[in-house]
């Protein structure tokens, strides 16, 4: 009887990634893994940034080489001794249910060495195994030397960590270490043995799809490649809705027969087909020019030659607008207008007050720039306390600043979001950033801990796209699960609400945003009632 085909998914991680960010990934995805065994196994591929690893065995007492003490240790917890991962390196962590691979952890180990063995006979090199030894060999000048290690965990029968394969990485420092606790083994590479061959070292993404290919074949499995995630090329799972419904061109008419702007549109929103067939858009006022260039946005820039005057009736068409749209929540956001005096403060303040005046019930929500690091600013927008979510976004991690937003300054965007709960301490405050600029998770975390110092309530994280060739690159496709990992971390820092996921933007679901974290505030000011039986 024919057996049903096993699928797997492949993760691939670009770029040199940090170990810690790889870690936790890869954490998440075995815990998910055990808990429901019907999802797919998942092979996971990445370089790593230098760092040495060490398993439950290793004695960290082994010296290290001065050349390498600038290289920090992680303690792991896989079997075998210490080794080294680096760019020009490939790791595989497979999170496999081994109930389907045989149930031995000693059968599966020489499985994973029999597809680095089919891997590197695609490029002419014979790996091979040496008795009482794990990993694979190959000879070169006459010796044995290690070109693969191996080294895994396995809970409740599903495996984690996994190999290290090396194609072109300094192989100076795994001479600090005995590699895998092997002392007296010398490390090669594919580099090196191809060069004795007189051969050319092939490339990163021939390997991966080498060691594909070789996963497939060993043990018995299918590639899915609809949830797989695959080097260059973009995740089927980023497929936004088409807009055309019915009620999306009764939106665009609203928006269009009032002469308004919206952010949906000059920003190339993902989500607008989606939030205008619910009669929902984030209006954006001063006009469609904005006085700075940061490198993400797909907002034109504009010269103070080009930059037109205010509209002194723009509040009022807003109003207007979100009467006919019978809305209970606006958010309302604007360029950047450096070349006004106020930066455009008095025109959000005359916004806010157009807004509650022909629409008392409806909860005002202001996008704002950070006005310079002016504060008198702010408390002008604020005035009479009738904006209920001030929301400003940090945008990216404080490394990435100058790349990302080389106009801004991460501290004047606290003092932004600081300063609206000293103004108002009834205001919701609230914050999101972009993923997929080539941040590390711990400096995602780090973010968070910095908006929770300063009581921020909702924080909203979404995946960087590319709006068009002028912009930044995508550096990495941030997955589901990694996206379920941040929001994890933002609850348990205290946040009221976390919107995490591929096309989340600083809007999308506002009115959501605010109604989840004023019931989880809710919930936490309940009193508690204890009882005892005497």
């Amino acid at each position: 009887m024919k057996q049903d085909v096993r699928f797997f998914k492949i993760v691939d991680r670009e770029g040199p990634e940090d170990f810690e960010t790889t870690l936790a990934f890869q954490q998440n995805l075995l815990k998910s893994k055990v808990e429901d065994r019907s999802l797919l196994d998942t092979l996971v591929l990445v370089e790593h940034e230098e760092v040495y690893t060490a398993g439950r065995g290793c004695d960290f007492q082994t010296p290290l080489a001065s050349d390498a003490s600038r290289v920090p240790w992680v303690e792991i917890g896989r079997g075998g001794q210490a080794t080294f991962h680096g760019p020009g390196q490939l790791v595989a962590y497979p999170i496999f249910d081994l109930e389907h691979h045989g149930r031995d952890v000693h059968i599966f180990l020489r499985m994973l060495e029999e597809t680095i063995i089919k891997t590197l006979a695609e490029f002419d090199v014979a790996g091979q195994r040496r008795e009482g030894l794990t990993g694979v060999w190959v000879t070169l000048d006459g010796q044995w030397r290690k070109i693969a290690s191996l080294g895994i965990g396995v809970r409740r029968w599903v495996s984690y960590h996994g190999l290290a394969l090396n194609v072109s990485p300094n192989l100076d420092f795994f001479k600090a270490i005995s590699p895998c606790g092997q002392d007296g083994a010398i490390m090669t590479s594919l580099e090196e043995v191809r060069r004795s061959m007189d051969r050319v070292t092939p490339s990163m993404a021939e390997i991966k799809q080498a060691l594909t290919l070789a996963f497939c074949d060993v043990f018995s499995m299918s590639l899915d490649e609809e949830k797989s995630l695959l080097a260059g090329k973009r995740p089927r799972w980023i497929k936004a809705k088409a807009p055309g419904s019915p009620e999306f061109m009764e939106t665009l008419n609203i928006v269009k027969s009032k002469g308004l702007v919206t952010v949906c549109e000059e920003a190339r929103c993902p989500n607008i087909g989606e939030c205008w067939s619910h009669h929902t858009a984030t209006f954006m006022i001063m006009g469609e020019l904005c006085t700075r260039r940061c490198a993400f946005c797909s907002v034109k820039d504009g010269l103070k030659t080009t930059l037109e005057p205010l509209d002194i009736f723009e509040p009022l068409k807003v109003a207007r607008a979100v009467k006919e749209l019978n809305l209970k929540h606006i958010v309302v956001t604007s360029v950047n207008r450096d070349d006004l005096e106020d930066m455009g403060a008095a025109h959000f303040y005359r916004t806010a007050k157009a807004i509650r005046e022909a629409n008392p019930e409806c909860k005002i929500e202001f996008l704002i720039p950070d006005m310079r690091g002016r504060r008198e600013l702010l408390e002008t927008i604020l005035k009479d306390n009738l904006v209920h979510v001030l929301n400003h976004n940090i945008e990216t991690v404080p490394r990435l600043y100058r790349t990302v937003r080389p106009g801004a300054k991460f501290d004047r965007s606290l003092d932004i979001l600081r300063w609206a709960k000293e103004i108002h301490p009834s205001v919701k405050t609230k914050c999101g950033i972009m993923v997929g600029l080539g941040e590390r998770r711990d400096e995602v975390t780090q973010v968070m801990d910095r908006l929770r110092e300063i009581d921020v309530n909702i924080m909203t994280i979404g995946q960087y796209l590319q709006p068009s060739k002028k912009q930044l690159p995508v550096k990495r496709f941030v997955t589901p699960e990694e996206f379920e990992d941040y929001k994890q971390e933002g609850i348990n820092r205290g946040f009221s609400f976390v919107e995490s996921g591929t096309f989340v933007r600083s809007s999308y679901h506002a009115w959501k945003h605010t109604e989840e974290a004023e019931r989880a505030e809710r919930h936490s000011e309940a009193p508690t009632h204890a009882h005892a039986t005497l």
